[in-house]
């Protein structure tokens, strides 16, 4: 069982990242461009008419917004696989020198995608059977006679297995599933599995080193544009829907007039979340497949 060399992963993710900010700016910035400035335009319109249409009981133009939401969201991924593949390509070292302008679409974009898809499908997965085993618990507090106590015990310890349970199998599939795609052919969920055998806890030290810095600019910047205010939402019981949908509501209108800026900020900052989130898996398989040399 081989294990990633965590120090040495987590110092290729920033040189590659810096010390190839340039070619990542040309292999992304133009399909970038593209989910940036359509993104923008997209939500600008679901923000603006999503919750009217819910305050007006108009079900057919909400659903309506949603859908062109959740195309977006898929032509999205498909574009983003561009800028997955090319990037990874350049931290395997399968490519190599600068570009100036990138939009490559092919079989290996195409299988990045369907590799994403395939993730997403196992989570959406995970998350259906949350549900069941929520249904259950409070059917089996029903009958116990409405024993709340007891259905809280079980709730809680399905919530705790579960979030754990779906975070060791999201780690270890996601982790390498970029990597193995691009440089086997095929997508890569299994391979990652594989290889990321007993090293759950090394994946979650890279990330933590080289994400979790990004990840806390990003959450400080939010804030300062969103305002603290916004992400501290008055508490309402879960089954309050009519609550619930008021505070969605109220969130959509104070963040659309600053769609702008938040989607300005994750263009600035994509190439080097992408360096830091694809760098250090490049790495990383190619250590645990021996690819070539890794020093």
């Amino acid at each position: 069982m081989k294990k990633i060399p965590v120090l040495k992963t987590i110092t290729y993710g920033y040189s590659f990242t810096f010390g190839h900010l340039g070619t990542i700016i040309g292999l992304i910035w133009l399909p970038m461009v593209v989910v940036a400035v359509a993104g923008y335009f997209v939500m600008s319109n679901y923000y603006g008419t999503f919750p009217t249409a819910m305050e007006q009981g108009n079900s057919v133009v909400a659903g309506q917004s949603a859908l062109l939401v959740l195309c977006w969201s898929i032509a999205s991924l498909l574009i983003s696989s561009v800028m997955y593949a090319a990037v990874t390509r350049q931290a395997l070292g399968l490519k190599h020198g600068t570009t100036l302008i990138n939009f490559t679409f092919g079989a290996t974009e195409l299988r990045v995608f369907g590799a994403i898809a395939a993730l997403l499908a196992i989570l959406f997965f995970f998350m259906l059977v949350y549900a069941l085993a929520v249904l259950a618990s409070a059917a089996l507090a029903a009958s116990l006679g409405g024993a709340k106590e007891i259905g809280d015990v079980i709730g809680g310890i399905l919530v705790i297995v579960f979030f754990f349970a779906m975070i060791y199998a999201l780690v270890r599939l996601s982790f390498l599933l970029i990597p193995a795609t691009v440089s086997e052919g095929k997508v890569g969920l299994a391979q990652s599995w594989k290889l990321t055998q007993g090293n759950f806890w090394r994946i979650f030290l890279v990330a933590i080193a080289t994400l979790g810095p990004l990840l806390l600019v990003t959450l400080a910047v939010e804030v300062a544009i969103l305002a603290p205010g916004f992400f501290m939402p008055k508490a309402a019981a879960s089954a309050d829907f009519d609550r619930n949908m008021q505070q969605m509501i109220a969130q959509m209108r104070a963040t659309s007039p600053h769609l702008p800026w938040l989607y300005g900020f994750s263009f600035l900052i994509a190439p080097v979340f992408l360096g830091l989130g694809l760098g250090p898996s490049a790495f990383a398989y190619r250590a645990l497949t021996q690819k070539d040399d890794v020093h």
